[in-house]
């Protein structure tokens, strides 16, 4: 019984045994790590044909046209060439991000074995049959193992197939770098509000802060005009403001009709220099950061004057508060469209905006709609029967919105193969079938879950 015992155990340590060992067989290798565009595993080539063939990789990746890697492989262990190659070509990240132009040269010597593997952004340049017709043209230096001149000379075919860099656009200059004329004035319009800070520390705040404002916008109108005549008006029309602003929380100005009118005014051009001067400051950072979506500037200063005339103004909170929210929403529904439209459209500013514009307007309508029926709800005790034609317009913006935040999505998950493939497909550059066939072959799953990187199996190999 013991024999047994002892004889099964020893069956199933060995089975277990056989199963790991088989697991760990089945395990892929590691790919090598890419310590340069030149990895030769075998040291098959001598020290001359490694440096002048890493020479000729980096020439053509600082010509801006593609960046290739090269690869001379022990083996592929349990994987096919192709699998290999394809794993290697991710591992490495060959070819720049956004533009997926990279290409992978796997050269498997113990097996007479050789493949191009092409990024998605150069399938159109090297199809796999150009790719095929090239490894068949060098099979026989493979045999003859040259492997210096069958590099050199695949080298030379994809350096003649890649098309031209793109010319360096000329980089965008600042404004104020462009005009430092403006430079002085941009200073003092900016940094103006700090002129109403004497307002909180009392009640003659404002005969301190009315000289400084002046002062400060008529240095700017200066600089900018270089006139008296334009230095004095804008320090005649800014000297009053200050007095204006100051009658905010002043139990006279709400006694005196002529006080509510002065004030009132004083409010409005509080506003409407909060949203100037805000809007003056964050385009001209956007502009010097580069970003060419420079109207984020005035929406974002048009948000926050709003806000801040919902505060000057409180009997016009509930107007304001709407057009607020409002606003809100379009600069949502803007920022959603604008970046799904970016893929496939050459200017996607107008349709991006017309949209937005329609999809805050039925948000308005729907919560008007919403407090009219609360109103007649209330009204008739909470139990009248009332139609929700609110919720249809709120539906008919969630509909409006719902095909840009699928396409976003798609972008999102699946990558700037996507934008490539549908701005190809818009501008009649991709028939249906092509289209179809990249995304059975990118898969459902993945498509899903955003697995897809910059190789999809492109290219072609002989030795598989």
């Amino acid at each position: 019984m013991k024999r047994q015992l002892s004889r099964g155990l020893v069956m199933t340590l060995a089975w277990l045994l056989l199963s790991c060992t088989a697991a760990l067989a089945a395990t892929p290798a590691p790919p090598p790590r890419a310590t340069s565009l030149l990895v030769d595993q075998t040291n098959l080539l001598t020290a001359r044909e490694r440096e002048e063939i890493d020479a000729r990789l980096q020439a053509i990746e600082a010509s801006g046209k593609a960046q290739v890697g090269v690869l001379i492989a022990t083996g592929t262990g349990s994987e096919t060439l192709q699998q290999y190659a394809l794993r290697v070509a991710e591992a490495w990240q060959l070819g720049r991000r956004g533009r997926d132009d990279g290409v992978l040269i796997l050269v498997v010597p113990a097996r007479n074995a050789l493949r191009i593997e092409v990024g998605y952004g150069l399938e159109g340049t090297i199809p796999d049959a150009l790719a095929a017709r090239w490894i068949d043209e060098v099979l026989p230096d493979l045999a003859e193992k040259r492997f210096a001149e069958v590099l050199h000379r695949l080298l030379e075919r994809i350096e003649v197939a890649l098309p031209e860099a793109a010319p360096l656009t000329k980089p965008r200059t600042n404004s104020l770098d462009a005009h430092p004329e403006w430079k002085l004035p941009f200073v003092l319009v900016v940094f103006s509000p700090l002129a109403i800070f004497p307002l909180f520390l009392g009640a003659w705040g404002a005969l301190v802060s009315a000289p400084i404002l002046a002062t400060m916008y008529g240095l700017a109108a200066w600089e900018l005009w270089g006139t008296q005549a334009a230095a004095g008006l804008a320090a005649a029309i800014s000297l009053p403001l200050p007095v204006l602003w100051g009658l905010n929380g002043r139990e006279i100005a709400t006694s005196q009709p002529v006080l509510r009118w002065a004030r009132a005014v004083g409010n409005l051009a509080a506003v409407v220099l909060f949203f100037l001067i805000l809007a003056l400051f964050v385009g001209m950072g956007l502009q010097a950061a580069d970003v060419e979506q420079v109207w984020v500037a005035p929406l974002f200063a048009l948000l926050l004057a709003i806000g801040l005339a919902a505060f000057l103004f409180p009997r016009a909170t509930r107007p304001l508060l709407l057009a607020l929210r409002s606003l809100i929403h379009f600069a949502f529904m803007l920022a959603l469209s604008y970046g799904a439209l970016s893929s496939i459209a050459a200017d996607p500013a107008p349709l991006a905006v017309g949209v937005s514009a329609l999809f805050a307007i039925l948000i308005a309508i729907g919560l008007l709609l919403d407090r009219r029926e609360q109103g007649a709800r209330l009204a008739g005790g909470g139990r009248a029967a009332v139609r929700r034609w609110s919720s249809w317009f709120v539906a008919a913006a969630l509909l409006l919105m719902l095909p840009f935040a699928l396409l976003l999505l798609m972008q999102a998950l699946a990558g700037d193969d996507f934008q490539t493939r549908v701005a190809q497909a818009s501008a009649g550059g991709g028939s249906i079938a092509a289209i179809l066939w990249w995304a059975a072959r990118r898969g459902f799953f993945a498509m899903l879950v955003g697995l897809g990187g910059r190789f999809g199996g492109g290219g072609a190999g002989r030795g598989d």
